[in-house]
């Protein structure tokens, strides 16, 4: 499952999206959600975990961002 590939390969997200991003599927991970790579042997930690997806490609987490805008009257 690869979840919006072309805003990550044009570096759409900020580092604070990629790191509350990576954060929010590590804690989804420790609670015993699926894992969507195959993990090499002794990784076991849901932070390395959820950076191997993030190079994977393959969080089903992606950011809305908000836009306000300002009427004229």
């Amino acid at each position: 499952m690869l979840m919006h590939p072309d805003n990550r390969d044009r570096g759409l997200y900020t580092r604070y999206e990629k790191t509350r991003i990576i954060s929010a599927r590590a804690l989804q991970i420790a609670q015993g959600s699926p894992i969507w790579v195959k993990l090499p042997k002794g990784v076991t930690d849901p932070i390395d975990i959820a950076k191997l997806e993030w190079d994977a490609n393959a969080i089903p987490i992606d950011v809305k961002e908000l836009v306000l805008t300002r009427d004229k009257k």
